[in-house]
C-alpha cells in the first residue's frame, strides 16, 4: 500500500478511538447510575435490619440549632457506610475523589441527598478546588463531614483538611464512631465495616465539640489535628469494646481509655 492509502485510514481509526470513548463513558454513566439505585436500597434495607444505639445524638441536634447550623462531622473512612446512611438528606457536603472509583461513588452520595465536591489529595488532583467548594458550603449555614484519614490514608491517621475547613467557617468539629458486633471488613485499605444483616451496631457522638480558633497558623493546625486525632481514637476504643462492656458501662463513652491510646484492631488485607 502506497503513503495515499496509509493517509485514508488515519481518520477512520481516529473515528473509531472517539466512538469507543463515548461508547465506554456512556456505559459508565449507566452503571453508575443504576448501581447507585441498587446501592441506595441495599444500604436502606441493611441499616433497617439492624439494631442501633445512638449515644450524643441529641446534643448534636441541639449544637446544630445553636451555631446555625455550622457543624462538621468526622470520622475514619473506615465509618463511611453507615455514617453515609445516618446524616442523609441533610444537603449536607461530602467530598469524593476525581477517580473512577469517585464516579459511583459521588453518584451513590448524590442519592443519599449529599453535596459532593471532587477532589485528591495530591498535586493537580482538584483537592484544594474541592476543600474552597466544600468550605462554602459550610458558610452558607450546611452540614459537612469528612473521613478524616482518606481518602487513601494511612488509616487512624487525619489530615488537615477538616480543621482548615472548620478555622475558615467557624464551624465546630463533632467527632464521632460506629462499630457493629457482627461484621466483615472490605479487602481496602481502610478495611471498611460492613454490618451483617441484624446485628447489633453502636454509633457514638462525641459529649462535646471540638472548636477551632480563627485563621490559625501552620503550628495550630498540627496541635490541632493531633487533638483531633486523638478524640477520634479513644471514640474508637470506646466503641469498638462497648458490646463486651456495656453491661458495667451503660453508656460507652464512659468506658476508660488506656494512655496513650491504642489503634485500633486493622486487619491486613488479604492477597488478591
Amino acid at each position: 500500500m502506497d503513503n495515499k492509502g496509509l493517509l485514508k485510514n488515519i481518520p477512520m481509526k481516529h473515528e473509531n478511538n472517539k466512538n469507543n470513548k463515548k461508547l465506554h463513558f456512556l456505559m459508565h454513566t449507566l452503571s453508575a447510575f443504576f448501581g447507585s439505585i441498587l446501592s441506595w436500597l441495599i444500604i436502606h434495607l441493611l441499616f433497617f435490619s439492624c439494631r442501633k444505639y445512638i449515644f450524643g445524638y441529641n446534643n448534636f441536634k441541639k449544637h446544630i440549632r445553636e451555631n446555625a447550623n455550622k457543624v462538621l462531622s468526622a470520622s475514619w473512612h473506615r465509618s463511611m457506610l453507615y455514617t453515609l446512611f445516618f446524616f442523609r438528606n441533610l444537603d449536607a457536603a461530602l467530598m469524593a475523589s476525581r477517580s473512577r472509583d469517585g464516579e459511583f461513588i459521588t453518584a451513590v452520595l448524590r442519592r443519599f441527598g449529599y453535596f459532593t465536591p471532587r477532589g485528591s489529595s495530591g498535586k493537580g488532583k482538584g483537592g484544594q478546588q474541592a476543600l474552597e467548594r466544600f468550605i462554602e458550603h459550610i458558610r452558607k449555614g450546611k452540614i459537612g463531614g469528612l473521613s478524616v484519614d482518606g481518602p487513601t490514608g494511612p488509616p487512624y491517621v487525619s489530615k488537615h483538611g477538616i480543621i482548615t475547613a472548620a478555622s475558615k467557617t467557624g464551624a465546630s468539629i463533632f467527632p464521632h464512631i460506629w462499630y457493629a458486633q457482627s461484621n466483615i471488613r472490605i479487602n481496602s485499605w481502610d478495611r471498611t465495616i460492613v454490618p451483617k444483616p441484624f446485628s447489633k451496631l453502636v454509633m457514638i457522638i462525641d459529649r462535646e465539640p471540638l472548636s477551632i480558633p480563627v485563621n490559625i497558623d501552620q503550628k495550630q493546625l498540627e496541635e490541632y489535628r493531633q487533638v483531633l486525632n486523638k478524640r477520634l481514637l479513644q471514640l474508637t476504643y470506646q466503641a469498638d469494646h462497648w458490646f463486651e462492656l456495656r453491661d458495667k458501662y451503660p453508656d460507652p463513652r464512659d468506658i476508660p481509655v488506656p494512655d496513650p491510646v491504642p489503634f485500633p484492631y486493622h486487619p491486613p488485607r488479604k492477597k488478591c
